[in-house]
C-alpha cells in the first residue's frame, strides 16, 4: 500500500514538474503585437469568436517562430501603421506593398498573398476574358473612388457606375444594372466561396493588371524579431502552411 502511494506521489510530482515547465516556457515566450484592419476576410467574427485568414496565418506564424501573439485590431491600414509607427504594435501583420518610401522605412517581410483586381460577372457569361482590350465592351459596377476607378478611367473605359460599397457592386451586377464588376479579387472570391452570389462567377483566366505584393512591416530597429519572423515565414510559404490558410477564404 505505501509502495502504491508512494508511486501514485511520483507520478504526480513528474505531472506537476512537467505542467509547470510549460507554464514557464509559455510565460518565457516573447509577445508580439500584431496590428490588423478590421475586415473581412482578414477579421471574421462569429458568435464572439476571432478568426479569419490574417489569425490563421499568424497564429501559424507566430509559433513556429517562437513567439506569443497578441492581436490588436484597428479599423484601417492608415491606423494600423499609425499605431505601428508610435510603438503600440510590434508588426503591421498584412498592410504593406513594397515602394520606396515603404522599403526605406520599414522591414519588409516575404511575401504573404498578392492582391489584384477581378473581373466579376454573371455565371451565364461564360467568356474567357483575358485581358484589357477583351473587357473594353463591359459596362462596370465597381467602389467609388477606388483605385479600380482609376484604373478603368487611366485606360479610357468610361462605361461603369461607382457604389459605396461591396454588396452594392456585387448586387449592380446579379440585378443586370452592369455587365460585370470589377474589384478587389480577395473580397470577390471570399464573397463566392461564402456562397453569397451563387448566379456570379470571378473571371479566373482574367489576368489583373494591378496585382501586388502584401507584406508584413517592422521598425527598423525590430531586427532580431523580424528577422525570426522572416524566416518562419519563409518556411511555412514553402511547406504550404500559408497558401491552405489563403485558400480556406478564396485565395
Amino acid at each position: 500500500m505505501f509502495e502504491k502511494g508512494l508511486s501514485a506521489l511520483i507520478v504526480g510530482a513528474v505531472f506537476a514538474a512537467v505542467g509547470l515547465a510549460d507554464c514557464v516556457r509559455a510565460q518565457a515566450q516573447q509577445q508580439l503585437r500584431v496590428g490588423f484592419q478590421d475586415a473581412e476576410p482578414g477579421i471574421v467574427r462569429n458568435n464572439n469568436q476571432l478568426g479569419g485568414r490574417d489569425i490563421e496565418m499568424w497564429d501559424a506564424i507566430t509559433k513556429d517562430a517562437g513567439f506569443r501573439p497578441t492581436y490588436v485590431i484597428l479599423e484601417n491600414q492608415s491606423k494600423v501603421l499609425a499605431a505601428l509607427d508610435e510603438g503600440k504594435v510590434d508588426v503591421a501583420g498584412t498592410a504593406l506593398t513594397p515602394t520606396p518610401e515603404t522599403e526605406a522605412k520599414y522591414h519588409l517581410t516575404d511575401t504573404l498573398f498578392m492582391t489584384a483586381e477581378a473581373v466579376v460577372v454573371p455565371k451565364s457569361d461564360t467568356k474567357a476574358y483575358r485581358g484589357l482590350e477583351d473587357i473594353r465592351g463591359l459596362t462596370f459596377a465597381t467602389l467609388k473612388g477606388s483605385a479600380y476607378a482609376s484604373y478603368l478611367k487611366r485606360v479610357g473605359i468610361t462605361a461603369f457606375k461607382e457604389y459605396d460599397n461591396t454588396p452594392s457592386v456585387m448586387n449592380a451586377v446579379s440585378a443586370g444594372q452592369t455587365n460585370a464588376a470589377i474589384f478587389s479579387g480577395i473580397i470577390s472570391g471570399y464573397l463566392l466561396k461564402l456562397g453569397k452570389y451563387p448566379d456570379l462567377r470571378v473571371v479566373t483566366s482574367y489576368q489583373p493588371a494591378l496585382a501586388r505584393p502584401i507584406m508584413a512591416g517592422f521598425p527598423r530597429t525590430a531586427t532580431e524579431t523580424y528577422d525570426k519572423v522572416n524566416a518562419s515565414i519563409r518556411k511555412l510559404n514553402a511547406d504550404g502552411t500559408i497558401k491552405r490558410v489563403l485558400a480556406n477564404y478564396g485565395q
